[in-house]
Protein backbone atom coordinates (compact mmCIF):
# COMPACT_ATOMS: atom_id res chain seq x y z
CA UNK A 1 0.00 0.00 0.00
CA UNK A 2 1.29 3.44 -0.92
CA UNK A 3 2.40 5.76 1.86
CA UNK A 4 0.69 9.14 1.41
CA UNK A 5 1.70 12.24 3.38
CA UNK A 6 -0.38 15.43 3.45
CA UNK A 7 1.23 18.78 4.27
CA UNK A 8 -0.30 22.16 5.01
CA UNK A 9 2.21 24.95 4.33
CA UNK A 10 4.93 22.29 4.58
CA UNK A 11 3.68 21.07 7.99
CA UNK A 12 2.32 17.49 8.14
CA UNK A 13 -1.37 17.18 8.94
CA UNK A 14 -0.42 14.82 11.80
CA UNK A 15 1.31 17.74 13.56
CA UNK A 16 -2.21 19.14 13.96
CA UNK A 17 -3.39 15.71 15.22
CA UNK A 18 -5.31 15.34 11.95
CA UNK A 19 -5.06 12.17 9.82
CA UNK A 20 -6.42 11.37 6.35
CA UNK A 21 -8.50 8.35 5.41
CA UNK A 22 -9.28 9.34 1.81
CA UNK A 23 -9.15 12.21 -0.66
CA UNK A 24 -10.48 13.09 -4.09
CA UNK A 25 -9.93 15.75 -6.70
CA UNK A 26 -6.21 16.30 -6.17
CA UNK A 27 -5.17 14.52 -9.38
CA UNK A 28 -8.47 15.03 -11.22
CA UNK A 29 -8.68 16.76 -14.56
CA UNK A 30 -11.29 19.47 -14.07
CA UNK A 31 -14.23 20.16 -16.30
CA UNK A 32 -14.05 22.80 -19.03
CA UNK A 33 -15.82 26.12 -18.90
CA UNK A 34 -18.53 26.40 -21.51
CA UNK A 35 -17.06 27.92 -24.63
CA UNK A 36 -18.68 30.29 -27.09
CA UNK A 37 -21.74 28.42 -28.22
CA UNK A 38 -24.19 28.99 -31.06
CA UNK A 39 -27.46 27.11 -31.08
CA UNK A 40 -29.93 27.62 -33.90
CA UNK A 41 -33.51 26.37 -33.61
CA UNK A 42 -33.56 25.26 -37.25
CA UNK A 43 -30.25 23.32 -37.15
CA UNK A 44 -29.26 20.00 -35.60
CA UNK A 45 -27.10 20.15 -32.47
CA UNK A 46 -25.00 23.26 -31.82
CA UNK A 47 -21.75 24.89 -32.85
CA UNK A 48 -19.10 25.51 -30.18
CA UNK A 49 -15.59 26.96 -30.20
CA UNK A 50 -13.25 24.05 -29.39
CA UNK A 51 -10.08 25.95 -30.28
CA UNK A 52 -10.16 28.10 -27.13
CA UNK A 53 -10.95 25.85 -24.17
CA UNK A 54 -10.37 26.84 -20.56
CA UNK A 55 -10.77 24.76 -17.41
CA UNK A 56 -12.86 25.45 -14.33
CA UNK A 57 -11.49 25.53 -10.79
CA UNK A 58 -10.56 22.28 -9.01
CA UNK A 59 -12.60 20.98 -6.05
CA UNK A 60 -10.65 18.91 -3.52
CA UNK A 61 -12.18 16.85 -0.71
CA UNK A 62 -10.06 15.34 2.06
CA UNK A 63 -11.69 12.95 4.52
CA UNK A 64 -10.01 13.49 7.89
CA UNK A 65 -10.13 12.01 11.37
CA UNK A 66 -8.89 13.08 14.80
CA UNK A 67 -8.04 10.87 17.77
CA UNK A 68 -9.30 12.51 20.97
CA UNK A 69 -10.37 11.44 24.45
CA UNK A 70 -13.46 13.66 24.46
CA UNK A 71 -15.66 15.71 22.16
CA UNK A 72 -14.19 18.85 23.73
CA UNK A 73 -10.63 17.79 22.90
CA UNK A 74 -11.74 16.80 19.40
CA UNK A 75 -13.33 20.20 18.74
CA UNK A 76 -10.22 21.99 20.06
CA UNK A 77 -7.90 20.08 17.70
CA UNK A 78 -10.32 20.50 14.83
CA UNK A 79 -10.63 24.23 15.47
CA UNK A 80 -6.85 24.73 15.59
CA UNK A 81 -6.48 22.96 12.24
CA UNK A 82 -9.25 24.94 10.54
CA UNK A 83 -7.86 28.21 11.92
CA UNK A 84 -4.51 27.39 10.29
CA UNK A 85 -6.28 26.81 6.97
CA UNK A 86 -8.42 29.94 7.23
CA UNK A 87 -5.57 32.43 7.67
CA UNK A 88 -5.50 35.27 5.16
CA UNK A 89 -4.40 34.28 1.70
CA UNK A 90 -4.21 30.84 0.14
CA UNK A 91 -2.58 27.78 1.69
CA UNK A 92 -0.10 25.36 0.17
CA UNK A 93 -1.39 21.79 0.11
CA UNK A 94 1.30 19.20 -0.66
CA UNK A 95 0.63 15.51 -1.23
CA UNK A 96 3.58 13.10 -1.29
CA UNK A 97 3.12 9.49 -2.39
CA UNK A 98 5.86 6.95 -1.59
CA UNK A 99 8.46 9.77 -1.56
CA UNK A 100 8.63 9.79 -5.37
CA UNK A 101 5.39 11.42 -6.51
CA UNK A 102 4.49 14.89 -5.36
CA UNK A 103 1.58 17.21 -6.09
CA UNK A 104 1.38 20.86 -5.04
CA UNK A 105 -1.83 22.89 -4.85
CA UNK A 106 -2.47 26.44 -3.72
CA UNK A 107 -5.89 26.26 -2.07
CA UNK A 108 -8.40 27.96 0.21
CA UNK A 109 -11.51 26.83 2.09
CA UNK A 110 -14.82 28.01 0.69
CA UNK A 111 -17.41 25.47 1.82
CA UNK A 112 -18.43 24.67 5.38
CA UNK A 113 -16.49 21.94 7.17
CA UNK A 114 -17.89 22.30 10.67
CA UNK A 115 -21.27 20.83 9.74
CA UNK A 116 -19.50 17.55 8.87
CA UNK A 117 -17.80 17.02 12.24
CA UNK A 118 -18.94 13.73 13.80
CA UNK A 119 -17.43 12.35 17.02
CA UNK A 120 -17.63 8.66 17.84
CA UNK A 121 -17.07 8.33 21.59
CA UNK A 122 -16.74 4.54 21.50
CA UNK A 123 -13.74 4.75 19.16
CA UNK A 124 -12.61 8.19 20.44
CA UNK A 125 -12.43 9.46 16.86
CA UNK A 126 -13.83 12.59 15.24
CA UNK A 127 -14.33 12.67 11.47
CA UNK A 128 -14.92 15.49 9.01
CA UNK A 129 -14.66 16.24 5.29
CA UNK A 130 -12.41 19.15 4.37
CA UNK A 131 -13.43 20.81 1.10
CA UNK A 132 -10.86 23.03 -0.59
CA UNK A 133 -10.77 25.02 -3.83
CA UNK A 134 -7.84 25.44 -6.20
CA UNK A 135 -8.95 28.44 -8.21
CA UNK A 136 -6.12 28.16 -10.78
CA UNK A 137 -6.34 24.51 -11.90
CA UNK A 138 -3.71 24.50 -14.69
CA UNK A 139 -0.13 24.69 -13.43
CA UNK A 140 3.53 23.87 -13.83
CA UNK A 141 5.39 22.66 -10.72
CA UNK A 142 9.12 23.22 -10.19
CA UNK A 143 11.57 22.34 -7.42
CA UNK A 144 14.25 24.86 -6.52
CA UNK A 145 17.83 23.62 -6.88
CA UNK A 146 19.66 26.82 -5.97
CA UNK A 147 19.22 29.58 -3.41
CA UNK A 148 18.44 31.99 -6.25
CA UNK A 149 15.84 30.66 -8.68
CA UNK A 150 15.42 32.23 -12.09
CA UNK A 151 12.53 31.81 -14.51
CA UNK A 152 12.41 33.14 -18.06
CA UNK A 153 8.83 33.26 -19.23
CA UNK A 154 7.41 34.95 -22.31
CA UNK A 155 3.65 35.18 -22.77
CA UNK A 156 1.12 37.74 -23.88
CA UNK A 157 -0.99 36.68 -20.90
CA UNK A 158 -0.47 37.27 -17.19
CA UNK A 159 0.70 34.28 -15.13
CA UNK A 160 0.97 33.77 -11.37
CA UNK A 161 4.23 32.54 -9.87
CA UNK A 162 3.92 31.15 -6.35
CA UNK A 163 7.50 30.69 -5.09
CA UNK A 164 6.51 28.20 -2.37
CA UNK A 165 7.64 30.31 0.58
CA UNK A 166 4.58 32.50 0.93
CA UNK A 167 5.61 34.92 -1.83
CA UNK A 168 3.45 35.22 -4.93
CA UNK A 169 3.81 37.51 -7.93
CA UNK A 170 2.09 38.21 -11.22
CA UNK A 171 4.02 38.20 -14.47
CA UNK A 172 3.78 40.92 -17.09
CA UNK A 173 3.72 40.55 -20.89
CA UNK A 174 6.45 43.24 -20.98
CA UNK A 175 8.81 41.29 -18.66
CA UNK A 176 10.44 37.92 -19.31
CA UNK A 177 12.91 37.41 -16.44
CA UNK A 178 11.89 36.64 -12.84
CA UNK A 179 14.27 35.94 -9.95
CA UNK A 180 13.63 34.89 -6.37
CA UNK A 181 16.17 34.45 -3.58
CA UNK A 182 15.34 31.99 -0.81
CA UNK A 183 16.36 32.14 2.84
CA UNK A 184 17.64 28.81 4.15
CA UNK A 185 18.19 25.46 2.46
CA UNK A 186 14.67 24.01 2.78
CA UNK A 187 13.14 22.36 -0.26
CA UNK A 188 10.77 24.73 -2.01
CA UNK A 189 8.28 23.97 -4.73
CA UNK A 190 7.24 26.64 -7.21
CA UNK A 191 3.87 26.70 -8.94
CA UNK A 192 3.21 28.66 -12.13
CA UNK A 193 -0.50 29.18 -12.84
CA UNK A 194 -2.27 30.42 -15.92
CA UNK A 195 -2.73 29.71 -19.61
CA UNK A 196 0.50 27.73 -19.99
CA UNK A 197 -0.22 27.12 -23.68
CA UNK A 198 0.32 30.83 -24.31
CA UNK A 199 3.98 30.63 -23.20
CA UNK A 200 6.34 30.96 -26.18
CA UNK A 201 9.63 30.86 -24.28
CA UNK A 202 10.40 29.15 -20.96
CA UNK A 203 13.70 28.49 -19.16
CA UNK A 204 14.59 27.92 -15.52
CA UNK A 205 17.40 26.68 -13.29
CA UNK A 206 14.85 24.76 -11.19
CA UNK A 207 13.88 21.13 -11.73
CA UNK A 208 10.58 20.67 -13.57
CA UNK A 209 8.32 18.14 -11.80
CA UNK A 210 5.20 18.84 -13.87
CA UNK A 211 5.45 20.91 -17.06
CA UNK A 212 1.65 21.08 -17.18
CA UNK A 213 -0.99 19.51 -15.00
Amino acid sequence: MAVVVYLLDNTPFKNYNVFVSDSSGIFDKTKFKEGTKKDWSDEHGFDIDLQNRFKDSRAITISCFIHAKSISECITKYNDFLNAIDKKGSRRLSVIIDDNLRMECQVFREDAAETKLIYNSSDAVGTFDLKLTENFPVKAILKKTETETTITLKSDKVMVINWGDGIEQYTSPSTQSYTHKYIGDDDRYIIIYGDLDSITNFQTNADILWSKF
